[in-house]
Parts: structure tokens; C-alpha cells; sequence
């Protein structure tokens, strides 16, 4: 019955055309380290941290992450909306900043969803921030279940997700290895060397994690997402002076990670889901609570991104945790963002892309002042890389069938990535366009208002999947009553 469903009604596939207008260097993943509760007034040099009682505190003193920033665009002010770690990591992958770890399981709603749809795996080594729901999104996971630096354990989790790949055997059993030697990291009877090696494991892992995927799958994309948690208990534990010094261990590690990233043409991005604040000098900080959380060294976070088509510098002007997704998505050039993302896309490649979305099978042409940038056809969905930023384009559209659109041209300005999704025939809704850049009026044509922008093209895919899935269970039903009632 499957085999003559399919045959009959075959589920049309959607694939992606790719118009390269200017060269563009696509990274091939994405590492993003998550240190829980580093506050950028303490490693920035334009910042300077205080007490709640006034007191100028220490700052780190730093090697390698200066080194790191020679290459890398660093935003000045990135604040979290929510300076706990639960809202930070659900803030960071959603682009909202009211999210929660519910928030993050809802459909098409975080950063993994869009890029397993991009054909991405998506793996994490997280000691904190191991909400279910995160969790739950990864293809494969090390986690650690006790959340404990005296009582470390890490165990691997593994899902499954839709998607034209398999996750590598290999991989997994090296993630199962890292988590044996995980406890052998945090041995030690002195304080400070069990706080360091906790966060050693994780960087280590994740080089590991890396190199494997560098030797063995060097096509495959991915996300890994990385938590090291030692420099929030060392906030919390170990007063402001224990505090920077763990800070100062962790950049004393990172350097392989950034050069792995760096060889193997990776994303690196460092953040933090909150920062950490003390009431004075020679205090154990907090983050959360109301004394503490509105304070700058509790809101204020490092944002440090590198890859090639990154230019490196300080950008300055008001962001936040909420730009995160779109940012991260707009270095990998992909155009989509996640469902209910509020924030905006910081712009650090030079280039802005442009995704068109067809009803069905057409040709697509894209011309800036009279001339033509790049044209394509016999798919319905087309992105157009590396575009000029600022400028204006007129996008042209026409069906294979002959069927007319209500709309066959669209002017629009990109100041960032965007998408154009012509509507379906007969749909009265016309052209949708979504801009990340405009977060307030999101999608707007013909009537059309929202926040949720890609859904016509696509989605009628899965409606006619959806048919047919339910036409096979019923046409199931009715053999299994007509068995049932012959004996």
C-alpha cells in the first residue's frame, strides 16, 4: 500500500539553489562556547567592574583571548535579559528574550531546528545549561547529570532527528570515552585545580569533538555547543579573586579550540549566559536575584565571533543575548531564523544573502539598478549570496507551469539577510517578505502582518506529506477491520 501511495502521490522534495553573486567563504560549522557566568567587565579592557558597594574589583589578566579578538569582531555591549542560566542558553538559541527551556521545545523555534533543516548536525558538551529541551535537540549530547564539580558525571544522550544524514558511530564512541575520563579531571584534593579541571575537560572534549569530525567527516556541517561551568562556582564559591583567577585558566586553554576552528574553516563564537556581580571586594557574587541582577557585571556579556568573512574589530551600540541566533545564522549565510526570534541580525560579514521562496518549480531573477546580479530556475527555492548591504533589489519570479503570480516582481532593501516567499497561487496573500532587520513588522505585503515569515512554499510540502501519511493509516484501519471481521 506504501509502495503504490508514493508512486501514485509522490511528495514533492524541496531542494535549495545556491546563486553565488559575490564570492563568499561559508564556514562549515560552528563551535560556540557558552562560559556560565563570565561577565565582559571582567576580560574587556573598555570595561571596568565594580562592587555593588562601589569598589573597583581586579580584572583578569588575559593572553590568549586578546590574541583571539586580533581576528575577531568582539561586541562591546551585549546584555541578558535574563541573567540566569536556564533564560540565558534558551535567550542565546531562540532570539527571544523571554524564552524558557518550554520555549525552546516548540516547533521551529531555536537555532537547531533551522539548521537541521540545513542538513547540520547538532552536538553539544555541556557541564551547565543542559535544560530537557536543549537536550532533547541535540543529535548527540555529553552532559553532566549531577551539575557537580565534587561529584562530576558526565553521561552521553543521543537523538534522532529527520534529516538526510547519520550520525557517525565513531563519534559516538569517542563522546563515550570522554565521559570515562571525565571524573579523572577533577581528582585533585586542592580547590582550585579541581575548578580549572572541570572546565579543561570540557575544552578538551570539544577539540577532540573537532578533530574527529575534521579526519573523518570533513563534509559533514555542524553546530557544537560547548558549557564549561567551573567560572560561575568560582564566582559563587570562591569569592571575586578565585573568580578571575579560573577565568584566567580558561583562557590559558582556549587557544587550541580557536586554532582548530580557525584550520578547519569553523565559526568561533564565546559568550556567556549571564555575568556574575559581588557585593565588594573579597565577596562571593551572585547573579540571579534581585540584588544582584540588574547590575552591569550581572547583564553585561563577552560576544566574541570569529570566522573568514568576519571582520574583525569592536562593534559598538546596544545588543543583546536576543541578536544571538540571527547573528550565528547570518555568518553560516543561512537567511532563516528561528520562529518567535525578536532579536536583530548583527551584520559582521560585509555581505547580506537574499532567500526566495517559490509556490512551485520557476525561474528567479535578481537585478540591482537595471543590471542583472544572477538568475536561476527549475526549483522553488533560491538563496543569493553575498550581496551588498544597504542597497535596494528588484527580485523577479515566474512559475515552470505558466500559473500567474499575484505579484511577479518585489523591490526590497536588505540591510540584512532576508527572505521573500512569493505565496501560493490562488492564496490571495501574495508576496511575504521577512527582513531580520525589522523585528516590529516582520512580515509585511498585500495585508499580511506577523511574525512568522517562510511559511507558504514550504509548508505546502508538508501538508500534502501530512495527506498522505493520514490516507495510508486509514486505508491500514480499514484492511486490519476487514481481517478482524473475516475471522
Amino acid at each position: 500500500m506504501l509502495l503504490i501511495f508514493y508512486a501514485v502521490f509522490p511528495v514533492p522534495a524541496s531542494a535549495l539553489t545556491e546563486v553565488e553573486v559575490t564570492p563568499v567563504n561559508t564556514p562549515g560549522g560552528a563551535v560556540v562556547l557558552i562560559v556560565d557566568g563570565l561577565s565582559a567587565s571582567f576580560i574587556y579592557p573598555e570595561l571596568t567592574p565594580c562592587a555593588l558597594d562601589g569598589t573597583t574589583l581586579e580584572k583578569a589578566r588575559l593572553e590568549n583571548i586578546p590574541e583571539i579578538n586580533k581576528n575577531s569582531a568582539r561586541i562591546l555591549e551585549f546584555r541578558a535579559p535574563q541573567t540566569f542560566t536556564e533564560g540565558g542558553h534558551s535567550v542565546l538559541v531562540t532570539g527571544n528574550p523571554g524564552a524558557d527551556s518550554e520555549f525552546v521545545s516548540f516547533k521551529d523555534a531555536n537555532i537547531f531546528d533551522i539548521l537541521h533543516g540545513e542538513g547540520y548536525l547538532c552536538i553539544a558538551v555541556m557541564e551547565k545549561g543542559d535544560s530537557w529541551s536543549i537536550c532533547a535537540e541535540q543529535d548527540a549530547i555529553l552532559r553532566d547529570e549531577n551539575n557537580s564539580i565534587k561529584n562530576m558525571k558526565i553521561v552521553p544522550e543521543q537523538n534522532e532527528h529527520s534529516g538526510d544524514y547519520t550520525f557517525p558511530s565513531g563519534l559516538l564512541q569517542l563522546m563515550e570515552e570522554e565521559a570515562d575520563r571525565a571524573p579523572g579531571y577533577v581528582t585533585s584534593k586542592e580547590t582550585r585545580e579541581r575548578y580549572n579541571g572541570y572546565n579543561r575537560w570540557g575544552i578538551e572534549t570539544a577539540c577532540a569533538v573537532v578533530e574527529y569530525m575534521a579526519e573523518n567527516r570533513p563534509e559533514q556541517k555542524y553546530l557544537l555547543t560547548v558549557n564549561v561551568g567551573a567560572v560561575d562556582m568560582s564566582g559563587h564559591y570562591r569569592d571575586n579573586y578565585g573568580y578571575i583567577d579560573c577565568i584566567e585558566s580558561l583562557d590559558s586553554e582556549l587557544l587550541p579550540l580557536y586554532a582548530l576552528c580557525e584550520e578547519n574553516n569553523l565559526a568561533f563564537a564565546l559568550t556567556a549566559d549571564h555575568g556574575m556581580a559581588f557585593s565588594a571586594d573579597d565577596s562571593k557574587g551572585g547573579h540571579q536575584s534581585e540584588k544582584y541582577s540588574g547590575s552591569d557585571e550581572a547583564q553585561l556579556v563577552p560576544l566574541i565571533v570569529y570566522a573568514q568573512d568576519v571582520e574583525s574589530g569592536v562593534i559598538r551600540g546596544e545588543y543583546g543575548q536576543e541578536d544571538f541566533a540571527s547573528t550565528l545564522l547570518g555568518i553560516l549565510d543561512i537567511p532563516d531564523r528561528p520562529r518567535f526570534a525578536e532579536g536583530e541580525q548583527i551584520l559582521l560579514t560585509g555581505h547580506v544573502n537574499l532567500k526566495v521562496i517559490l509556490p512551485e518549480k520557476g525561474t528567479v531573477e535578481l537585478r540591482k539598478d537595471g543590471k542583472t546580479l544572477g538568475s536561476a530556475g527549475n526549483d522553488d527555492r533560491f538563496i543569493f549570496l553575498g550581496l551588498e548591504p544597504d542597497k535596494s533589489y528588484t527580485v523577479r519570479a515566474e512559475l515552470d507551469s505558466g500559473k500567474s503570480l499575484e505579484a511577479k516582481e518585489k523591490e526590497v532593501f536588505l540591510e540584512t539577510d532576508s527572505v521573500i516567499d512569493f505565496g501560493e497561487e490562488g492564496t490571495g496573500k501574495g508576496i511575504i517578505e521577512y527582513s531580520l532587520a525589522d523585528s516590529e513588522e516582520g512580515i509585511s505585503s498585500a495585508g499580511v502582518s506577523g511574525k512568522t515569515g517562510s511559511i507558504f512554499g514550504r509548508n505546502s510540502n508538508y501538508l500534502i506529506g501530512y495527506f498522505l501519511i493520514g490516507a495510508i493509516n486509514l486505508a491500514g484501519f480499514f484492511i486490519i477491520m476487514k481481517i478482524l471481521k473475516k475471522y
